[in-house]
């Protein structure tokens, strides 16, 4: 048969600006959960759907991080999306690579070696991200995700080259992860179709819920699944 397409090298990640702000509770097996500011992640379960309490309660430590444009990196008077579309079409072509450099530093500082990784909605998109650049991002739970920026009411009037942006440049670099994709059978924030077409990508384990609208509708299934594929 053909031989496949020669895997893009990927665009070399910045050195970390500076050790990023983050913080740890629990313990056990390192999970990082990436949904959107640090505190509102660990401590607010509307952020994410009661999974944090979840992977405490099942003997995870959980780890969180200011997304780009959100908690300490937050621009006044600018909602986090629109500030990730006005950046990039500022120029911006690092802002997520910068995110990914500072959190392989932290797992350089805590001496990780292997961890798993929650990524909700935009939090999936930079898990994504950063999985393809870090190898010790093993195991890739990614709830309602975003994989297309182009897809947001956000980005609508500001589109970003999707050569750059785009997913589909990390799939060679993912596919060897244990990843699962859980979303709405009718998300049109993020667009189920598209979830599910980069799920099958990826080779992921597909759940579609029941959720209505954006919502993560946890009901336990990612712990399990999280339990089966051990990091």
């Amino acid at each position: 048969g053909s031989s496949p397409p020669p895997v893009q090298p990927l665009a070399a990640m910045p050195p970390a600006q500076k050790l990023p702000a983050y913080e740890v509770i629990g313990s056990g097996p390192l999970v990082i959960v990436l949904a959107m500011d640090m505190q509102s992640t660990l401590y607010d379960s509307t952020t994410t759907d009661t999974i944090v309490p979840r992977l405490l309660s099942a003997g995870y430590s959980v780890m969180s991080l200011d997304l780009p444009c959100h908690g300490a990196a937050a621009e006044a008077n600018v909602a986090p999306l629109d500030c990730w579309a006005q950046r990039i079409a500022a120029g911006d072509k690092d802002i997520f690579l910068n995110f990914c450099a500072g959190l392989s530093a932290v797992l350089d500082k805590v001496a990780a070696d292997e961890v798993g990784v929650v990524g909700i909605s935009r939090g999936a998109y930079v898990a994504i991200t950063c999985a393809a650049y870090d190898t010790r991002l093993r195991e890739l739970a990614l709830e309602i995700p975003l994989t297309d920026l182009n897809y947001l009411t956000e980005f609508k009037t500001l589109p970003v080259d999707e050569a750059l942006f785009g997913t589909d440049q990390y799939v060679p670099y993912i596919n060897d992860r244990a990843i699962l994709v859980r979303i709405g059978k009718s998300d049109t924030r993020v667009g189920t179709a598209l979830a599910v077409a980069f799920a099958q990508k990826v080779l992921a384990t597909l759940e579609l819920t029941d959720a209505v609208g954006h919502d993560v509708a946890e009901d336990g299934s990612t712990i399990v699944w999280m339990k089966a594929h051990p990091f």
